[in-house]
């Protein structure tokens, strides 16, 4: 049973991870480059924005993946 719990509560633990350093890069870089730069859609944006969006879907995936191989 502890390894199912860690199995599940891993992923999600990344993810979280993920999400929050994708934040993190955006919001930071975004702020201090607002008054240098014209345009807030630097690389720093897209790459937050990208580990935003892989933090968020990437503990279903990987669960998803672990269950069908468990079959």
């Amino acid at each position: 049973m502890l390894d199912k719990l860690i199995r599940r509560l891993l992923p999600q633990v990344i993810g979280l991870v993920m999400m929050v350093l994708g934040w993190y890069v955006s919001i930071v870089n975004v702020g201090l480059d607002k008054l240098s730069s014209p345009s807030i859609f630097t690389k720093a944006s897209w790459t937050g924005l990208l580990l935003i969006l892989i933090g968020a879907y990437l503990p279903q995936l990987w669960i998803a993946i672990l269950n069908k191989f468990n079959k």
